[in-house]
């Protein structure tokens, strides 16, 4: 089973919990998603992200039982009455006790910063003065979660992969794990890599498109039509709605997503390929001739890229090539990419 990115290979990616619900960022889509509940959600809509809101390196709610957001930037941290909106223009630093932490979260009142390589969380009642300080140990269990957040009770939970159940939240505390939920398909797809473990990881391959031969023992010339597809199958990827006029249009959020999971390595279910230069319109039929002599007893193959998920293509590319032999093509077409996702 392939698995979720971590956040080195998705930058801005983030989940935090409040009173309100679950919220996944995808600051590199310029989006984010709210769901009422991460594991058994009534709905999840999708929202744009303020421009000023982008660019954050951990996503945190607020210890207090408001609606505020936290965004930490280098030692120094944004607050944000909702992430749709521009986040207050004087930031705060950071306490020299809550800088460098590979994770953060909050509830029930307190932060909680996640040193991984020191097996410790900080809990702290303010991220700015590192007031009432209090270090435990993280759990084994807990030392490789791919993304951490806590409960508005200020249980804390990691997310990783289950072979059987796919993307998983772990509730642990500082003494044991206590339960394992798995996260509903709709909110999985929206995390880096979620598409391949909901759909099927990502494949490009070559299709035959057109088989013409010559069965007679003299050369013969002709011309032939080829008929290809081009362009993207709009599939329904999840059930999100748009919360707002503002938000991005399925449509393009569901390229942004294809485009990110077939940049990915094949460890997340990716293909490591730049397709942002293809078509991504509406498939649609092109037709192309070919003029050519056939020799005796020859047979040309006519094949095209195509990408998809799972056994379902869903991006017809515009290579195309012609061979002698029923064997397709190695060479691939697609420059490699940086695993750097597109925005929307």
């Amino acid at each position: 089973m392939a698995g979720i990115a971590p956040r080195a290979l998705s930058p801005g990616t983030d989940i935090f919990a409040n009173r309100h619900g679950c919220f996944v960022v995808r600051s590199d889509l310029g989006c984010f998603v709210w769901a009422s509940d991460s594991h058994a959600p009534a709905s999840v809509e999708v929202r744009s992200l303020h421009p000023a809101c982008q660019g954050g390196e951990h996503y945190v709610g607020d210890a207090a039982p408001g609606s505020s957001v936290c965004i930490l930037r280098g030692d120094v941290v944004h607050r944000a009455t909702d992430l749709s909106t521009a986040p207050s223009p004087d930031p705060l630093p950071l306490h020299a006790v809550c800088c460098g932490g590979d994770h953060y979260a909050a509830g029930g009142g307190r932060f909680f910063v996640i040193f991984l390589a020191r097996g410790v969380v900080l809990s702290v009642a303010d991220l700015t003065t590192g007031a009432e300080a209090k270090e435990m140990p993280l759990v084994p269990a807990a030392l490789h979660g791919l993304y951490y957040y806590a409960s508005a009770e200020g249980l804390l939970a990691f997310l990783d992969v289950d072979g059987e159940r796919g993307l998983c939240s772990h509730l642990f505390s500082n003494a044991d794990c206590h339960e394992v939920l798995p996260v509903h398909p709709d909110v999985t797809s929206f995390f880096p890599g979620g598409l391949a473990l909901v759909h099927g990881p990502a494949f490009g391959t070559w299709e035959c498109v057109k088989l013409i031969q010559n069965d007679t023992d003299v050369p013969l010339p002709g011309s032939h039509d080829i008929t290809r597809k081009v362009g993207h199958i709009q599939e329904k990827l999840a059930n999100w709605t748009d919360s707002t006029a503002s938000s991005p249009r399925a449509a393009d959020l569901a390229v942004a997503l294809l485009q990110a999971q077939f940049s990915l390595p094949a460890a997340y279910g990716g293909v490591g390929l730049q397709t942002e230069q293809e078509e991504w319109e509406a498939v649609a039929e092109e037709d192309e001739s070919l003029r050519v002599i056939l020799q005796p007893r020859q047979k040309l193959y006519w094949w095209q890229y195509v990408l998809g998920l799972g056994h379902k293509p869903l991006l017809f590319c515009r290579s195309l090539k012609v061979t002698r032999s029923p064997s397709p093509p190695t060479h691939v077409p697609l420059p490699r990419a940086d695993v750097r996702p597109p925005e929307i």
